[in-house]
């Protein structure tokens, strides 16, 4: 696994990209094999992503045994702002 700011190969979707399929991956909302098989590369090499959103599944988790089920679209985009500002703190 590389580092955030490493160099991978062209065919690496990127960070934002990842990212902003990241919700939609972790809720199994991705039909598409490419995309899944590409979020998943850069997962497998991206410590920041893979670090972000193993905290997503994680809380995902933890909401689901509370049995308050998925969490809000407002909790959801108030964590995603959180982790934005930690992101550019590095």
């Amino acid at each position: 696994m590389t580092n955030h700011n490493d160099e991978v190969g062209d065919d690496d979707i990127g960070c934002i990209e990842a990212i902003n399929g990241l919700y939609a991956y972790l809720d199994g909302e991705i039909d598409d094999r490419k995309s899944i098989e590409a979020i998943e590369s850069h997962l497998s090499h991206c410590k920041h992503c893979f670090s972000r959103i193993e905290l997503e599944r994680a809380l995902s988790e933890r909401l689901k045994k509370s049995g308050l089920g998925k969490p809000p679209e407002r909790l959801k985009n108030r964590l995603r702002d959180l982790m934005d500002k930690f992101d550019d703190e590095e």
